[in-house]
């Protein structure tokens, strides 16, 4: 396997957080890293769906004791809806709380070549932007620490050669076999066997949308304000700043979001003021002091976002946009 120079330069510099699930990927990841000397400590799901669950989180604590690193496990509820959606919402949620409250600098995730071109497809079907089809990137910076994606450029066939080569155990996920779940369908239907014949042109296709995709959009212009995303009032800027606060829009959220005032998968709230679209973690609050609200209005703050600033006692005259 072969992983960018700068990205383990920057791993080296930083204390990282390892998405584990003893699965081959991020199986094939962890020695990898060990190989290379990068630290790490791990984080560790466990769904109850499958029959070696609980034989997974068991032999994660061996293998972190082992390697004397920490593991943060945590059990998921049953989900009741679309369970790839709260499955996501419910791992990088946790993820989220671990780097905050550990003050991690990198979130390292397993996705490779393979699920790089599974979300490019699925995305595809849907009906979606640029943002949306380039969804992952092998750097992600957000407010307080960035996620990186080490093997984004590796094919699956390179990270299972490896695991080989380096007579390395992992577990099986027979749930990757179940082709209702949309992406297990697009997996082994399209993606795999497109992969396996054309990943080195797949790769070069990939780094030539990123750079033509910087090009178009100046990314650097969504601003960073106590956790509110700003940027200009344009659809992809707004896609993009969704997909920093973790939600990728549907087309029918895309048609929502540029008519007015709304909140995206009942968490991210998207709020206008002039030219600026403002994305937020939306958040309620009971009973606005009548003071606080009159405040408000007068600097002009969007009403849906007067709650998250009474929440996280925002300085009303901090807000210069």
């Amino acid at each position: 396997m072969q992983i960018k120079h700068e990205i383990l330069e920057l791993l080296k510099k930083g204390k990282n957080l390892l998405a584990f699930s003893y699965g081959s990927d991020s199986s094939a990841l962890f020695y990898f890293l060990m190989q290379k000397n990068i630290s790490f400590d791990l984080a560790l799901i466990n769904y109850k769906t499958r029959v070696n669950s609980d034989k997974e989180e068991s032999k994660a604590k061996e293998l972190a004791l082992k390697f004397q690193k920490q593991i943060f496990i945590k059990t998921a509820p049953k989900f009741k809806g679309n369970f790839e959606k709260e499955a996501r919402n419910f791992r990088y949620d946790f993820f989220h709380q671990i780097c905050l409250e550990n003050s991690y600098d990198h979130l390292i995730l397993a996705h490779h070549l393979n699920d790089q071109f599974e979300w490019f497809l699925m995305q595809l079907s849907r009906g979606a932007g640029l943002v949306e089809i380039l969804g992952m990137n092998e750097i992600e910076k957000h407010e307080n620490y960035d996620i990186v994606r080490p093997l984004l450029s590796v094919s699956k066939n390179e990270i299972l050669n490896f695991l080989k080569e380096n007579k390395i155990f992992y577990f099986n996920d027979e749930s990757n076999d179940n082709i209702k779940y949309f992406r297990n369908f697009i997996r082994q239907e399209f993606s795999n066997s497109f992969v396996e014949k054309f990943s080195k042109g797949l790769k070069r296709s990939f780094d030539y949308l990123r750079k033509d995709q910087q090009k178009i959009y100046d990314f650097k212009k969504i601003q960073n304000f106590k956790g509110i995303l700003i940027c200009p009032k344009e659809e992809s800027m707004i896609a993009k700043a969704l997909k920093i606060q973790g939600v990728v829009p549907s087309t029918k959220q895309r048609e929502q979001m540029l008519k007015s005032d709304c909140v995206i998968s009942g968490k991210i709230g998207i709020a206008y003021k002039n030219d600026k679209a403002f994305i937020f973690p939306y958040e309620v609050c009971e009973k606005l002091p009548k003071k606080f609200k009159e405040e408000c209005r007068k600097a002009q703050i969007p009403k849906s976002l007067r709650a998250y600033f009474y929440n996280h006692n925002i300085e009303i005259l901090s807000f210069k946009f």
